[in-house]
């Protein structure tokens, strides 16, 4: 069964999300990409509830109305992403590119580029609700997965509550290093390898793993880039995506049941 629902967040204000009810065994929280709540993200969630959890998807754009959509975004930060490496710090570019925006894509670019930190730290409160959500539904274990910006947002959630299961996609790590040492149960970490921007700190995410003494599996995908998981995506990889599914799929039975 799948619904659109509402909770309350901290603010008292609500948030929208998609629950797909497929059994008891376990609630997972399912954080969006950048795009928001797309096709793809609902059918993770999908996937999920055929394995016999209750997923729920929060919409962690659902406060701004519809100027927040996935084909708004798009438009916006497309731009942005497809400045050449050589151009990324020279501010003079990137001004002419903003002065090119209207009011409408303005408020996006200064929502998630100019504000990012202040957006996520208020996205991970939207997810403690999300997650106080499923908790009233007298479910027993919780899992959360993350895609690109949703994998750090689920990565940093499992540090701040008593997940059981962390499933990052290519995401960032805690904003401290250090917070790793508050995760209760095992991660799986899945990298695309031509991914320079997320993949520079692998390696004192591992170390950091082994200090605290904490559980982890990690694949890393030659020759695919960040996203190569979305369906429909530029640089979707099925070879790679129905892996890293597969892996997926097992990492949630082991620990969730």
């Amino acid at each position: 069964m799948e619904e659109k629902v509402r909770y309350k967040s901290f603010d008292g204000k609500e948030v929208e999300a998609f629950l797909v009810k497929g059994g008891d065994k376990a609630g997972i929280i399912v954080i969006s990409e950048i795009w928001g709540l797309t096709q793809f993200i609902q059918n993770v969630a999908r996937r999920l509830a055929s394995l016999g959890y209750t997923s729920l998807a929060p919409n962690l754009y659902s406060r701004e109305g519809d100027l927040f959509s996935p084909e708004n975004i798009s438009g916006v930060m497309r731009r942005f992403f497809s400045i050449p490496p050589e151009k990324r710090g020279d501010q003079e570019f990137i001004s002419r590119i903003v002065a090119e925006l209207n009011e409408r894509e303005k408020r996006i670019y200064e929502t998630l580029v100019v504000n990012r930190a202040s957006t996520e730290d208020r996205m991970l409160k939207d997810l403690e609700h999300g997650y106080n959500y499923l908790k009233s539904m007298g479910i027993s274990k919780y899992g959360v997965i993350g895609f690109c910006m949703g994998g750090g947002l689920s990565f940093q959630l499992s540090t701040q509550f008593p997940f059981d299961a962390t499933v990052v996609y290519y995401g960032r790590n805690p904003r401290s290093i250090e917070d790793i040492s508050r995760l209760k149960g095992p991660v799986l970490g899945i990298y695309a390898g031509e991914d320079s921007a997320i993949n520079h700190g692998v390696p004192d995410m591992v170390r950091a793993m082994f200090q605290y003494g904490k559980e982890l599996e990690m694949k890393i995908y030659p020759k695919t880039y960040h996203a190569f998981a979305t369906e429909g995506g530029p640089v979707y990889n099925e070879a790679a995506a129905k892996d890293a599914w597969d892996r997926t799929v097992r990492f949630f039975t082991r620990i969730l049941g």
